[in-house]
């Protein structure tokens, strides 16, 4: 009858997880696509320094991004700011496909099962803190971006408060992507031929 109870448990912990993961996978996967834009913009930010173009397009009223011009500095910048939402948003999709970095001499000799207990322990001690830490701590920082319409000084990005604000609206997305591991590991503990019968990592 406790077997029972703990099989029961398990299975609905790893149902509650499910979704919290796929929104990391779902999420990792359309950040993915923003590859291509930034081959774009450096191709385009090429182009214009092989003509001698500083600007490109121009328009009356303000553009959110853009201001009222479209330069090459704006194409620069364009490359980072993507390029920095492709990271941030891609790493809770790797942290969910196990391609994030790990540096470790006994993990990957455990036990399915004991993975798991490790996993369950860092995420909760380590992680999922670290993030939320980070996240509410830099907030005020955006909203200051955000109040003083800080943007480039050399006639590039706007609205600078949209990339520091990527990086707390990121770490929320990972703090709900560990809780679903924290959840998935807690349920293969609980039912260890769990661990054994399923893929560790989720692809």
């Amino acid at each position: 009858m406790k077997n029972a109870v703990h099989l029961r448990v398990a299975a609905a912990l790893d149902l509650v997880s499910r979704p919290l993961i796929g929104v990391g996978i779902r999420v990792g996967r359309m950040t993915s696509w923003l590859i291509l834009v930034v081959i774009v913009a450096v191709l385009l930010t090429v182009v214009m320094n092989a003509l001698g173009m500083n600007e490109l397009l121009r328009w009356n009223e303000p553009v959110f991004l853009f201001g009222r011009a479209f330069t090459i500095n704006s194409a620069t910048e364009l490359q980072w700011y993507l390029y920095g939402v492709l990271v941030l948003f891609a790493s809770t999709y790797a942290l969910h496909t196990n391609a994030h970095v790990r540096v470790d001499l006994l993990y990957h000799r455990f036990s399915p099962r004991t993975r798991h207990l490790v996993d369950l322990t860092g995420h909760l001690l380590m992680l999922i803190p670290f993030c939320l830490l980070v996240a509410y701590l830099y907030w005020p920082q955006v909203m200051m971006s955000y109040n003083s319409g800080e943007q480039s000084n050399f006639g590039g990005l706007t609205d600078r408060f949209v990339i520091k604000g990527a990086l707390s609206v990121a770490l929320v997305f990972m703090t709900l992507g560990a809780f679903g591991r924290v959840l998935q590991s807690l349920a293969a503990v609980l039912d260890p031929q769990r661990a054994a019968q399923e893929s560790f990592h989720v692809r």
